[in-house]
């Protein structure tokens, strides 16, 4: 049977994607008695789907449940597609088809036109598409965030050990959502103040054993908990030595410790030396020394040091050199039994690591020490003096030297001349035969107490002395310089004596204020 030319151009009519995209239904009427006469031609429009819903950005914390609504109207026959565009740029997922979930994770859920994602992870970001599939395409789209807790990493190793006066820079590495802040603190003590406190890195220049320690980079971003990673820093550098005593004084027969105090990373190495021999190992000992009193910044080391194992009575440790002590410190010591003089010289403490070598030099002698003036300055007559002294001696003192003269005043006078200081006069005997001499020692045979006057002395006059002692070894050092003077209120008396006349009256107030003094 032939097909009526009406008829066909109907049915292509409807094969065309205008006409299924548009949604065209046609009712057509033939009189097929009479396939020439069109009769009557109706077209009927649907409504395309429409979403109540706006496009929408959803904040939750990981672990939380979250609904994707694509609440739609009109959709008829036409199905919703929903697909996800991941926040890092992957690729697009498809996740349903009509109430068909088509991705596999029993987390998301689809009921009708609403996507429910539970316990949520940071993967679920990404952009939602709600679409329908049309020309042209309906679409409707939802953002995820999802936000959780920071992570950190360093990116250094967790210990280093880096030499004194370098530069390290510190990183670490912070993950989260939102973007953490990274700070950094020190585990010890804080930061010292010239370091900035936040940032991804830490640049510790000129190190020393100050600024060593465990460094915390810590990242917040208000979820959760904050999260922190460790990096510890440890200080190389060469050995640094002290002394208990530059020098010992000792006598025949005693038993003495030379004893340096050494610190340094690594550990030094500690060798003794005399007249550039190496002394034996079994004379040699050492002992970890532990401060009486520490504090924190370690500035100074100042003589307060106890020994794990007591030390010779008559070798206290002391010293006015500034010695820092972090950590471990020890005591080495070179003992001497039944000392002689041939053990008299100069003792040489060597310690090595890999960064260099410090000496230091201990100078065991049986002479005295430098005397000690204990005399009071004010003299109570007035062209005499007495001094008094003490010095250290293992060996009784056999002769002394006193030197003394006239302090320069140093002022011009009223008649613009200037008292210049006298030429020294020196005073020397044996300690036998000194006349006006007194000798005593302590108990321990060491301390020396002495005195001797001093005679023709100018009246009222200032004076400046040294005192040196000597024993069988030798002469000691000078001592300090003694500023001393006469009896003053002679002067005055001597003054009123002379041809010019003064007021009677104002003398003898002169004389009592003075007498008072």
């Amino acid at each position: 049977m032939e097909t009526p030319l009406a008829f066909t151009f109907c049915c292509l009519l409807l094969l065309t994607p205008q006409g299924l995209s548009r949604g065209y239904t046609e009712n057509y009427n033939y009189n097929y008695d009479d396939a020439s006469t069109y009769q009557d031609y109706e077209e009927v429009i649907e409504d395309a789907p429409n979403f109540l819903a706006r496009s929408q950005t959803f904040k939750v914390e990981v672990g939380q449940s979250v609904i994707i609504p694509c609440d739609v109207e009109n959709a008829g026959v036409n199905k919703l597609i929903i697909k996800k565009i991941p926040s890092n740029g992957g690729r697009e997922k498809l996740i349903s088809v009509g109430s068909e979930r088509v991705i596999r994770d029993s987390r998301i859920a689809v009921d009708g036109s609403r996507l429910t994602i539970t316990d949520t992870r940071p993967r679920d970001a990404g952009t939602f598409l709600c679409t329908f599939e049309m020309e042209p395409p309906i679409q409707l789209k939802h953002t995820l965030d999802v936000q959780f807790a920071p992570t950190i990493k360093a990116l250094d190793p967790p210990e280093q050990h880096v030499p004194k006066g370098s530069t390290v820079t510190l990183e670490c590495r912070a993950q989260g959502n939102p973007e953490p802040v990274i700070r950094w603190s020190r585990q010890e003590s804080p930061l010292p103040s010239n370091l900035p406190t936040e940032g991804n890195t830490l640049t510790l220049e000129g190190l020393d054993h100050h600024v060593e320690g465990t460094y915390l980079c810590t990242a917040d971003n208000g979820i959760g908990e904050s999260a922190s990673a460790a990096m510890s820093i440890t200080v190389d550098y060469p050995p640094e030595i002290i002394t208990e005593k530059t020098i010992v004084r000792t006598g025949e027969g005693d038993t003495v410790e030379l004893a340096c105090i050494v610190k340094g990373r690594p550990s030094p190495d500690v060798t003794w030396t005399k007249d550039d021999h190496p002394l034996p190992d079994t004379d040699m000992d050492t002992k970890l020394y532990i401060p009486e009193r520490q504090n924190n910044s370690f500035d100074s080391y100042t003589a307060h040091l106890r020994p794990a194992h007591a030390a010779h009575a008559g070798y206290a440790a002391h010293t006015t050199a500034h010695f820092a002590l972090p950590h471990a410190t020890h005591r080495h010591i070179f003992t001497i039994k039944n000392v002689s003089e041939k053990d008299f010289g100069a003792y040489v403490c060597i310690a090595r690591n890999n960064y260099g070598q410090k000496e230091a030099v201990i100078q065991m002698t049986g002479m005295p020490e430098s005397p000690q003036v204990t005399s009071t300055p004010t003299g109570g007559e007035s062209t005499r003096y007495t001094l008094t002294w003490v010095t250290e001696s293992y060996y009784p003192i056999t002769d002394f030297i006193i030197k003394y003269r006239r302090s320069h005043l140093g002022a011009w006078q009223t008649n613009q001349t200037m008292v210049l200081a006298g030429s020294w006069k020196t005073v020397s005997r044996s300690v036998e035969a000194a006349r006006g001499t007194h000798n005593t020692t302590t108990n321990t045979t060491t301390t020396h107490s002495m005195v001797f006057t001093l005679d023709d002395l100018d009246v009222a006059t200032d004076y400046v002395a040294v005192i040196l002692v000597r024993n069988k070894y030798g002469w000691s050092d000078e001592s300090p310089h003694f500023s001393f003077s006469t009896k003053k209120a002679m002067a005055v008396l001597h003054s009123t004596s002379g041809a010019r006349r003064v007021s009677t009256l104002p003398t003898i107030l002169l004389i009592s204020i003075l007498a008072t003094i």
